[in-house]
Formats: C-alpha cells, structure tokens, sequence
C-alpha cells in the first residue's frame, strides 16, 4: 500500500526575531554615560531583578539625547517586525511601548517571568561583559522557556520542536523582540564589569482612526 508524501504545517510557532542596529557602538558609549548620571540620582526598582539597578518604566519619555534615540530606534524595530508577522492588522491599531534599563553587576540576574498585558517585549543590549572565565558561555544568557508546559521529554526524543528551552547571548547592538507570554530569565553575570541592557514591552491601542 503507498502513501502519499507527508504534509507537514507547524501549528502553533513562536516568532522570535533578531535585529542588529547599525552603527550602535557610538550609541552606547552615550548611553552608559546618561544611564550612570541616572544611576547617581535614581533609588531603582525591584522587579525580576536580583541585585542590579533596574530604571523607571519611562524610557519613551526621557528628556536625554540617547535615550530619545534609542527609543525612535525601538519603534522602528518594533514596526517593521510587526508589519513582517503580521501585515493585516486593523490600520487603527497603535503601538504603545514602555522601557526600561538594566544594569546587572557581577552574580545579578533575573527571575524568571513573563509581561502580561503587551504584545511584544524585547530587550536591546547596550554592553555585554566577556565572563571572568573564558570557558562560561552563559554569563548574562537569555533563556526562553517553551510556553507550552508539559511537553518535556515526554517523547523521548530531542527536536527542535520538543525542546523545554533556548538560550541566547547576542552581543551589543542586538535588539531581540518576543511575544509578551514567553517565560523567560537572564543567568547572572559572571563578569566583574556591568551587564546593561534596555528592556521593553509594546501593546497595541485603538487609534482616531
């Protein structure tokens, strides 16, 4: 008896997606000096953060020149992977998006957890420490937990699609954007230098339209 050739369709993907900022070095040598003058003035707030110094959630409103251009760049981002995934939205829907910084110093690290309430977060990476030790690959990692529960090794067999996890370092000027209910935690960081990054979370609102 034949058969005919497998169709296969994946039902239920999680897009995640990588943008490299051109020309970022220069951006973020001026975002660290504004990130430290706030450091000096800002008490910070406790949130998945372990140790470290995490900002006010007004990254879209700052007055200072690097925060303004990190946060037009940001909605470009956002924009153009929301129009590439999903180009049939209603045209009176706006992106609103919130941001933050993170500064990590050495063994801080983040709690696993999720942003309920947004569409996309993501998080844009301003410095990335090489760890003390040459042979720690996963200093300052990313790690994204698989949202569909108790998949596990139920089969057995290690796949792409069976996976519980994915981990990430990028390195500077790397902007990675994730729908909001993906679990995820950042490994401490095992450098004696400051991790820092900019995280953030867009959602959409009826416009005038």
């Amino acid at each position: 008896m034949a058969f005919d050739e497998p169709q296969v369709r994946v039902i239920f993907p999680v897009p995640f997606v990588t943008i490299r900022l051109q020309g970022a070095e220069e951006l973020n040598e001026r975002l660290l000096g504004e990130v430290a003058k706030r450091q000096d003035k800002e008490p910070g707030l406790d949130r998945s953060n372990r140790y470290g110094w995490h900002s006010a959630l007004d990254l879209f409103d700052r007055p200072e020149p690097a925060h303004s251009e990190l946060a037009g760049e940001i909605r470009e981002m956002v924009g153009a992977a929301t129009a590439k995934l999903a180009p049939d939205l209603p045209s009176d829907l706006e992106l609103v998006h919130e941001g933050w910084i993170n500064v990590s110093p050495t063994n801080a690290m983040n709690a696993p957890h999720d942003h309920p309430g947004s569409f996309w977060s993501g998080t844009y990476y301003v410095r990335v420490p090489e760890a003390d030790d040459a042979n720690d690959s996963q200093s300052g990692a990313i790690e994204f937990i698989d949202p569909r529960g108790s998949i596990g090794l139920g089969g057995k067999l290690e796949t792409p699609f069976t996976r519980g996890k994915f981990t990430v370092r990028p390195a500077a000027g790397t902007c990675l954007l994730w729908p909001s209910f993906l679990r995820h935690w950042v490994h401490p960081n095992r450098s004696s230098q400051d991790r820092v990054t900019v995280a953030f979370n867009s959602r959409f609102t009826r416009g005038s339209k």
